[in-house]
């Protein structure tokens, strides 16, 4: 199986292409606004867009939380492409990714994983799962939370911080899991797990999710 995973939804532009079970991944951080162009970060994985395309079983994305421009241009550009080369698109939490990773680092077969990713200076995207020997399973929806809110939540029992969007307080907390962090290797991985359920994933279906209401939205 041969899946392309792109996540631009950070200070970071990362692309990967998982052969079978072998995993090629490129990582850039930066500026927001400072974004390589796509065939350069192809360029970095050996991916040649001409011909690579056919060769592909799937497209996948990190559909957000996140930047809101990042996010709407990755979907356009796979959309696309994905209608194009009639191939499945597959949307996957940013906020899954980094409790997937999170897994690697976190020897209990049982834990309690807290993943908040910076939305802004007051705010941040959250979410908690339960992990279950190498099962990862959301405990709610996907929500914005205030740095107060946050901070409440390091005075709960044992459970594993994760993510850049916790205040430094808890950044500083023995269970706090600087090691995991984003990446398309672990969309392409997820997206690997999804795709071999057998279910059917329509680009017209694959949308980001922003969580806030961008700037220019706002009254």
């Amino acid at each position: 199986m041969n899946i392309l995973s792109i996540d631009v939804s950070g200070n970071y532009s990362s692309i990967s292409l998982l052969i079978g079970d072998e995993v090629n991944t490129f990582t850039q951080t930066h500026a927001r606004k400072d974004r390589p162009d796509w065939d350069t970060l192809f360029s970095r994985i050996g991916f040649i867009s001409k011909e690579g395309f056919d060769n592909l079983d799937a497209l996948a994305f990190a559909r957000g939380p996140g930047s809101y421009t990042a996010l709407r241009i990755t979907a356009s550009f796979l959309k696309a492409i994905a209608v194009a080369k009639h191939l499945p698109l597959i949307a996957i939490s940013n906020l899954d990714s980094l409790a997937h990773e999170a897994r690697h680092w976190i020897n209990d077969a049982q834990a309690k994983i807290l993943v908040a990713i910076e939305a802004d200076a007051k705010e941040s995207y959250f979410c908690s799962y339960q992990k279950n020997k190498d099962e990862i399973v959301p405990l709610a929806a996907e929500s914005v939370l205030s740095m107060e809110d946050l901070l409440d939540l390091a005075n709960q029992g044992d459970c594993y911080f994760v993510g850049t969007g916790w205040p430094e307080s808890i950044q500083s907390h023995p269970n706090y899991l600087s090691n995991a962090i984003g990446s398309s290797e672990s969309i392409a991985i997820i997206a690997k797990q999804k795709f071999n359920t057998g279910s059917i994933f329509d680009p017209e279906d694959a949308n980001p999710v922003y969580l806030k209401t961008p700037e220019y939205q706002k009254k």
